[in-house]
């Protein structure tokens, strides 16, 4: 007798049955504050906002307008459609929306989504970077619209290509950190060609900017234009040699000349320094002499930045990616360089959600014993104090009235810290008094203030600000300058900076008659020195490439006062690394007057054609906001994408089948409601399938119902007579079930690793079969006869189904796999009704890393169903195959054990693995050596407890292994060689479509 079990082909999962948190594991997006949005409506754009942040969005919506006026002539365009606008208050809220179904890192500023067009951003830095921000945002807008019209989608060309377009639009020439990269790429003889502008190691906003900056200065801005409409065979490139009329290989000639020309230094001695202990690199040399760095070519770190030092001068606070997998506070000796200790570690902490490594730097207490940090925990801002020594936190100031804070500083006495804060879309200054946890504002208007700096004799604060050079009325925004506030009366005073260049980063020498900061006055970023009571101003550094942060409003600089020591971080070799230099050695005085006379503007392009992208004069297409109105947001679903339709046919013993299916997804602008659809068709009406979902995500709780039918076949086959008799009779038992189901669910999560699910609902199993009875000829193997007879139907199932899970996830992902961290799903689900039992669930995790690269994984899950009616056979399996949790048996009747295993009323399963990236092993670049290839050596066990009616069949299936996981464009692959020791023995190749668990 030969019995068979086969499964229908079911509904391919084209909709979610539940919150997509409650979907196994991954770490949760949560919604920390209820919005209260409102619709600005200007003459081309809906702008959605939260209420409270009204003054600031009307800002942004002059901004808006004037952005569109300019884009429009310069990309001859115009919009049919009313543009939406989703702006937040803050980065920390942006990460919040639901517009976007991925999570927002520290490093997206914006984002431009294709389903609705919606452009999405927070409030930068100060209202002249949501202005860049902002412009670059519609570029893509527009970017879409016009390629939409052409029927191309933007997926279809590079990144280089439409963020490279994005930042010369919006910024126009060259700027300073643009210029920096390229610089440090003439330095090294890197610069890519254009047909290695796809590598990665080319980051595509500075190098696709600089290429169109080029190819407008040589061929007209309306090169742009163009080049976005051509549709010109051979991708970008062959549209940029199509509208230019230049070969790929002269245009990239042509340009890296252009680079050389536009980025070159005037010349200048260099000052000397003494000895300089580099952070990120491989020797020690002169911060402003000529210094050997791996960069990320071959040093332990890509990223160190944010720097502070300790009064002493001994020890450094600052931001690294030593690890390789996470950002880290990490504290190194100052002499040495050698790294004391993480005081942050972020790997596998679901603490904090943010440590503002990019806008933020930390800060010593006076007494050196402690570090200031501002982060993110819980969904508020917090100052941190840390333990220096050890990286205990001592204690947490939330402060929930603001959306995020940075760059502490601690008062001379050690009872204040000032901070920069960011609060309804304008950066103000605060200080908090640390006995009291009293807060009080220092400023409050739509300037930005940046980078306070308490003087050594506590009566006022130096920072950074726009105050001074930019203009609301016109919203012009011109360079950052220094200024001083007296802490107690609030005055403040502009201090001496350099003209026409921006100034950040204030910090006093011990003395308090000097400030260092930093500025590009002739194009570069390097370190200078004001003395305020004459205006001198002195150069410290010079750096060819220059000194930065991430971000050209980034914090830089430390000061030890006391013992005359400057660190500051220093692009080079295309890493950031933290150079540690005596304050004082190698200074060249330049007096005020000189400074105005050497100041040349920030991007020097060779003369053929000055180009600025779409700015123009501020006041082209600049509108007051009186006429902008307000309104409240009503959400209306409307269609955001249909999912690929899919059709299948295959034939067997059961006959031939097929089936065809569609899913459809709506949604509202805010992504705060869905409904997701799939639906399966057939042959006949016991193939139809489908599912409707929906999703409420509003607020912290995130909710649904949904609703399901999914078909199910089984069938066992029993055979009389052989070949070479009259006739061969097949007698075929087809078993049929519909499982219809009507669920509510809903996610609440503490945390981003932690949440708690629930659902419950009904479900009723509708049953029937059939006996198919074939006569065959023995002689010829034709068909003679078949009869069909549909047996009486079983009573319908009706059954009530709850769920309960705690889930945690704090799990580090390689291209393949988790590398670090824990998880843990803890599950129980009664059923009650026609059937009862309870399933539960307990699955853990853990990833270490004991020497780099290579993590040793473990999963321990218990899996099983209890109660009276635990082994009805009636029941779905508890999963759907065996090959995800023992290697090398089959799945769906096509391997050794898996009927028994996918019969099993409850499994206790094993896993071990040792991963370790193949490439990584030989490059010393990136843990995966730019290749997401893993290798893996593997052990798997599995205990089954079966139903009786299949007694006999192996309760233990044990496997080893080893293999590689393959990422291709995020399809990941497994292929592995098994050796089995248990029912067919011996070794065997297994292939699996899977990340690992």
């Amino acid at each position: 007798m030969l019995v068979k079990r086969v499964v229908a082909v079911v509904l391919v999962t084209l909709a979610s049955v539940a919150p997509s948190q409650a979907q196994s594991f991954g770490r949760n997006r949560v919604r920390y504050e209820n919005f209260d949005f409102q619709i600005l409506q200007t003459p081309h754009f809906d702008i959605y906002y939260d209420s409270s942040d009204r003054e600031a969005v009307v800002q942004a919506g002059r901004l808006a307008e004037r952005w569109y006026d300019r884009l429009s002539r310069s990309l001859d365009h115009t919009f049919t459609e009313r543009q939406p606008i989703v702006l937040y208050a803050s980065h920390a809220q942006f990460t919040q929306t639901n517009v976007v179904p991925n999570r927002l890192g520290d490093g997206i500023g914006g984002v431009t989504e294709h389903e609705k067009g919606r452009v999405v951003l927070p409030f930068a830095a100060g209202l002249g970077e949501t202005d860049h921000v902002l412009g670059h945002e519609l570029v893509h807008a527009f970017q879409r619209d016009i390629l939409k019209r052409g029927g191309r989608p933007m997926s279809t060309l590079p990144l280089w290509f439409v963020e490279g377009m994005a930042e010369y639009l919006s910024v126009g020439t060259i700027d300073t950190n643009t210029a920096m990269w390229l610089r440090d790429s003439v330095e090294q003889d890197s610069l890519p060609r254009l047909d290695q502008l796809d590598d990665p190691s080319f980051f595509p906003y500075r190098y696709g900017q600089a290429l169109w900056v080029y190819l407008a200065t040589r061929f007209g801005d309306d090169v742009v234009a163009k080049s976005l409409r051509s549709k010109a065979p051979g991708g970008a490139i062959g549209v940029l040699v199509a509208v230019t009329g230049v070969d790929a290989t002269s245009l990239s000639s042509a340009w890296h000349e252009f680079i050389r020309g536009a980025v070159a230094r005037p010349q200048r001695g260099s000052p000397e320094t003494s000895a300089a202990t580099v952070f990120g690199g491989t020797s020690a040399a002169p911060a402003t002499s000529a210094v050997t760095v791996l960069g990320g070519k071959s040093a332990d770190s890509r990223l160190s930045v944010g720097p502070t030092l300790s009064p002493d001068g001994k020890a450094i606070a600052f931001f690294s990616d030593r690890s390789q997998y996470s950002i880290d506070m990490v504290v190194a000796d100052t002499r040495t360089g050698v790294v004391r200790r993480k005081v942050v570690k972020t790997e596998g902490d679901a603490h904090f959600e943010s440590i503002q490594f990019i806008d933020s730097a930390g800060a010593w207490s006076p007494d050196g014993r402690r570090l200031a940090m501002a982060a993110l925990s819980g969904g508020a801002p917090v100052l941190t104090i840390l333990n220096a020594a050890s990286g205990r936190v001592e204690r947490e100031l939330s402060l929930r009235y603001a959306d995020q804070v940075f760059s502490p500083t601690w008062s001379p006495d050690g009872r204040r810290i000032a901070f920069s804060v960011l609060h309804n879309g304008f950066r103000d200054l605060d200080v908090i008094d640390l006995e009291t946890a009293t807060v009080r504002s220092l400023t409050s208007d739509a300037f930005a203030d940046l980078h306070p700096a308490w003087s050594p004799d506590g009566r006022t604060i130096a920072f950074s600000t726009d105050r001074f050079t930019s203009s609301l009325e016109t919203l012009t925004f011109g360079e950052f300058r220094l200024a001083s506030i007296d802490v107690e009366s609030g005055r403040i005073s502009e201090l001496p900076s350099i003209p026409h260049a921006k100034n950040i980063d204030p910090h006093w020498t011990q003395d308090g008659d000097s400030l260092y900061f930093v500025s590009d006055g002739d194009g570069t970023n390097n370190v200078y020195r004001v003395v305020l009571a004459d205006g001198s101003i002195f150069r410290v550094t010079d750096v060819s490439t220059g000194v930065s942060g991430i971000t050209a409003l980034s914090p830089a600089l430390a000061v030890a006062g006391s013992a005359n020591q400057l660190a500051f971080s220093v692009y080079r070799h295309g890493a950031y690394e933290i150079h540690v230099v005596d304050a004082t050695d190698g200074s060249r005085l330049l007096p005020t007057s000189a400074v105005a006379d050497t100041v040349t503007p920030p991007a020097a392009t060779p003369p053929e054609r000055m180009v600025t992208g779409a700015v123009s004069p501020p006041t082209f297409g600049l509108q007051d906001g009186s006429q902008f109105t307000s309104k409240p947001y009503r959400p209306r679903l409307s269609l955001d994408r249909v999912v690929q339709p899919y059709l299948t046919a295959g034939g067997g013993g059961h006959g031939s089948a097929l089936h065809g299916g569609v899913g459809l997804s709506f949604g509202d602008m805010l992504g705060d409601q869905k409904v997701q659809t799939a639906l399966q068709v057939g042959k006949s009406r016991d193939d139809f399938a489908y599912q409707v979902s929906y999703l409420n995500m509003r607020s912290r709780w995130n909710w649904g119902v949904f609703t399901s039918q999914v078909p199910w076949l089984t069938g066992s086959t029993i055979s009389h007579g052989t070949l070479g008799e009259p006739e061969v009779v097949r007698e075929t038992d087809v078993r049929r079930e519909v499982h219809r189901r009507i669920h509510g669910a809903a996610v609440y999560p503490f945390s981003s690793a932690k949440r708690l699910e629930l659902s419950g609902g009904l479900q009723a199993i509708g049953l029937g079969s059939q006996t198919i009875t074939s006569a065959y000829s023995g002689f010829t193997g034709r068909l003679m006869n078949q009869t069909t007879v549909n047996n009486p139907a079983d009573p319908t199932l009706w059954l009530g189904e709850s769920h309960a899970a705690l889930v945690y996830d704090t799990a580090t992902f390689g291209p393949t796999s988790p590398i670090l961290g824990r998880r843990y799903r803890f599950a129980v689900a009664p059923t009650l009704g026609a059937l009862t039992f309870t399933t539960v669930t307990s699955d853990y995790r853990q990833y270490w890393m004991p020497v780099r690269p290579f993590t040793v994984a473990i999963r321990v899950m218990q899996l099983g169903r209890y109660g009276t009616d635990a082994a009805d056979g009636r029941l779905l399996p508890l999963v759907w195959t065996i090959r995800d949790i023992v290697r090398g048996y089959g799945d769906l009747g096509t391997g050794p054990s898996s009927l028994g295993a996918l019969s099993a009323s409850r499994m206790l399963v094993g896993n071990g693995e040792i991963r370790f990236p193949i490439a990584g092993l030989f490059s010393h670049e990136s843990p995966f050596g730019g290749l997401p290839i893993e290798g893996l050596a593997f052990t798997d066990v599995g205990r089954f407890w079966m139903p009786d009616r299949l007694r006999g069949a192996p309760s233990v299936l044990r496997s080893v292994g080893t293999g590689v996981r393959i990422n291709a464009a995020g399809m990941i692959f497994e292929l592995d060689a098994v050796h089995r020791f248990d029912a067919a023995r011996g070794w065997t190749f297994s292939f699996n479509l899977r990340p690992g668990f």
